[in-house]
């Protein structure tokens, strides 16, 4: 839903538009939706079917009580929650279309990796609405919600099989979600503890810090020191602790991140995990905004990406990465 995701959030909504101005209680079949599409909104047949079947599917085929997953645009996060109403045509609402039903968001921040891989696959598709069946997902996802929401640690992973996706056609990839998804897969199976520190390192490094890598164990869970300037005694000074777990940063660590900026005579702690931060944690980072930074799966897959070149060739050879050239599509 992008830009109108939080009004829809806030308001217990789900929207989507396709560019349909008129109730789609007013067509017989989805054909007749198709055709209606295409002679207004001047689409292919193509598109048109695509459209006309995902608003389909939307008004008439999602059943109260379903499970609704909504991958947010504009944080990596994903909101679940249940269809509790049935379809309205709401032509001045300000959401981001007109075409709407009421749900029971659960939750509305869950980190993206916090789900498996096969299910973040499934959330990755261009498709706005589209069934995802097999494996016991409706399950898993529950299972998720219920652990952030308890601040419990997320579930095992769970074995993976293609995804059996229920559409005309299965949805398309977001590319850059799907690639940000493979690194932190690599960087769970490839990085852990020092060694995880030792990228965290070498990233700062490449942003232009002087850094020191401390030794396993005596630190007091201060993993990396980082200053700017030649001999890094220049502001901002960071006090760094890495998490290579599953599990998502709990308060604790947090707290102890803060009393080691302190003792340590940091400006500001950078807190790093693979597996996110608890809600606790997310929460307690807004009042201490300018004290700490967190930096979670999504955050330092990006900052990887961004420093690539400047890395060194060991962590290059564990996440060998191609620069792409993808085609500029313009009109239908």
């Amino acid at each position: 839903m992008g830009a109108g995701e939080e009004s829809a959030l806030h308001d217990g909504m789900y929207a989507i538009d396709f560019g349909l101005r008129q109730s789609v209680t007013n067509f017989d079949d989805r054909n007749a939706l198709r055709d209606h599409i295409q002679d207004t909104l001047s689409v292919s047949i193509h598109r048109a079917a695509q459209w006309a079947s995902q608003t389909w599917r939307f008004v008439h085929d999602i059943s109260l009580d379903d499970l609704v997953v909504l991958p947010r645009k504009q944080a990596k996060v994903v909101a679940v929650g249940r269809m509790t109403g049935a379809y309205e045509y709401r032509p001045d609402s300000e959401l981001i279309g007109p075409h709407t039903r009421r749900v029971d968001w659960r939750a509305v921040d869950i980190p993206r990796a916090n789900f498996d891989s096969d299910l973040l696959y499934a959330f990755g598709g261009n498709l706005t609405v589209f069934r995802v069946r097999k494996d016991n997902a409706e399950e898993r996802i529950n299972a998720v919600t219920d652990a952030y929401l308890s601040d419990s640690p997320v579930p095992e992973p769970f074995p993976i099989s293609d995804m059996d996706i229920e559409d005309d056609e299965a949805p398309s990839l977001d590319l850059d979600e799907y690639i940000a998804d493979r690194i932190i897969e690599r960087m769970r199976q490839k990085f852990s503890g020092h060694r995880l520190e030792y990228v965290v390192a070498n990233i700062l490094k490449a942003e232009g810090y002087s850094v020191l890598q401390t030794r396993p164990g005596p630190a007091g869970g201060v993993d990396v020191v980082a200053g700017k300037g030649d001999m890094g005694f220049s502001e901002p000074r960071l006090c760094v602790q890495v998490k290579s777990s599953r599990a998502p940063v709990d308060v604790s660590d947090y707290n102890r991140l803060q009393g080691n900026v302190r003792s340590f005579g940091a400006d500001h702690g950078l807190l790093v995990s693979l597996g996110d931060f608890t809600r606790t944690v997310r929460n307690e980072n807004e009042r201490s905004f300018f004290e700490i930074r967190l930096w979670g799966p999504h955050e330092l897959a990006q900052r990887l990406l961004d420093t690539y070149d400047d890395l060194p060739l060991d962590i290059r050879t564990d996440i060998p990465l191609q620069s792409r050239r993808v085609l500029v599509e313009s009109g239908e």
